[in-house]
């Protein structure tokens, strides 16, 4: 995917900056608490912190400097509202961000510190939580807002190697006023994506190049891991890493797969990761029941009180429970082709449940063909299975990623 940014025209059409650090008050941090407590919320920005390993998010409360007594304002915020469409503090109780959030006639999001100089100028595209709480993203286009926090948590609770997001700047330490920075400044790059390995964050980032994208790999300082001269990148995981999670690894550069073609290769990886857990589970409890039942067979024997039929009946039991099993392990592939063909589109629900949704032509023809297929080979299974317990007796509640639709 390309982004190209043009930070020089982005300054350019800053021109007030920095005459008006030469005089009035700069705003200290510990000012705005007290400053927003009894103005009114405004609903004209949004920032979310992804706070569990669930996907759950904290939203943050902002506070528009327009419905701020105009008399309590510094003349920094004040050349700021002059200036820009809509200036705001962003904060969560105490907890608060150390620079002002802004937003331009176009409706493009940037940061600006508290002494009115620019931490990051306005860009299209949202601000999220990055890998810390004190860390944020600028510029992002691709994920939506209501889906930032589970693709987040996927990529922390999962070996994936997959990058997350694109976007154009990171900021680090916002909620301190002294250290807080653009730990990599917009227009440095024409893309960025979050890269993790383990507890470590790295990100994935590309410059335009005689017409191609390249991208390379630096760590949370913006210091450099791999060069800028790939066609994609993604993380190899170690041997034992699909069955203990996201650690260990290594960088591996593609001159054969862009990113979005990496993407979908890592995405069929994790599913037969998820697969084998499946079976392996499916395995030991199996052997569990059967070793079970064994002992139980023997002490009818023991006892000599002819017990057989019963045995029998528990040996029925023991088939619909592997029928049951097998049709949610296709159900979790189906639901997995589903989330996955629709990660960048959109999904459609009826009564809280997935019923159908689109790509949003966000792959490519063949890659949606070969996942569909994917999908629809999981939905036969489903159905062939149902059936068949149905002949025996058995009744499975039918998923709703049995009849789902997912269009291009």
């Amino acid at each position: 995917m390309k982004r190209i940014l043009s930070v020089g025209f982005l300054v350019l059409a800053l021109p007030f900056l920095m005459a008006t650090v030469s005089y009035g008050q700069v705003r200290k941090s510990k000012e705005i608490s007290k400053l927003v407590k009894k103005a009114p919320r405004t609903e004209a920005f949004q920032f979310a912190v992804t706070v569990t390993t669930d996907g759950k998010q904290k939203q943050y409360d902002f506070v528009s400097l327009k419905d701020i007594d105009q008399e309590k304002l510094t003349d920094i915020e004040k050349k700021l509202l002059e200036t820009f469409a809509d200036v705001a503090f962003c904060f969560n109780g105490s907890k608060v961000h150390c620079c002002y959030w802004v937003k331009d006639a176009d409706g493009k999001l940037g940061l600006m510190k508290l002494d009115g100089s620019i931490l990051v100028p306005p860009l299209k595209g949202n601000i999220y939580h990055g890998t810390l709480p004190s860390r944020v993203v600028v510029g992002e286009q691709t994920v939506k807002p209501e889906n930032w926090a589970g693709e987040f948590c996927n990529r922390v609770t999962k070996h994936t190697g997959r990058g997350l997001g694109h976007f154009d700047a990171v900021v680090d330490d916002i909620r301190d006023e002294k250290k807080i920075r653009a730990t990599i400044p917009a227009g440095k790059y024409d893309d960025i994506m979050i890269g993790l390995k383990g507890s470590h964050t790295y990100y994935f980032v590309a410059r335009l190049i005689d017409g191609e994208m390249k991208w390379g790999v630096v760590d949370k300082n913006d210091k450099e891991v791999m060069p800028i001269e790939a066609k994609g990148i993604y993380k190899k995981k170690g041997a034992a890493q699909w069955l203990i999670g996201n650690v260990g690894g290594k960088w591996v550069a593609s001159e054969t797969m862009d990113m979005s073609e990496i993407d979908n290769m890592v995405r069929n990886e994790e599913l037969m990761a998820e697969q084998r857990r499946q079976q392996l589970a499916e395995t030991l409890t199996a052997l569990g029941n059967t070793l079970q039942q064994a002992a139980v067979t023997v002490e009818q024997i023991q006892q000599k009180t002819g017990g057989g039929g019963d045995s029998y009946g528990a040996s029925g039991g023991s088939g619909g429970g592997s029928l049951e099993s097998q049709y949610r392990q296709w159900e979790n592939r189906a639901k997995a082709n589903y989330e996955s063909l629709t990660n960048l589109g959109a999904r459609v629900k009826k009564d809280g449940k997935d019923v159908g949704g689109s790509t949003g032509q966000s792959m490519s023809s063949s890659n949606y063909t070969q996942q569909k297929k994917a999908l629809r080979e999981a939905q036969k299974e489903m159905k062939s299975i149902r059936q068949k317990a149905s002949k025996k007796g058995i009744k499975i509640t039918k998923s709703e990623y049995e009849d789902v639709v997912v269009k291009f």
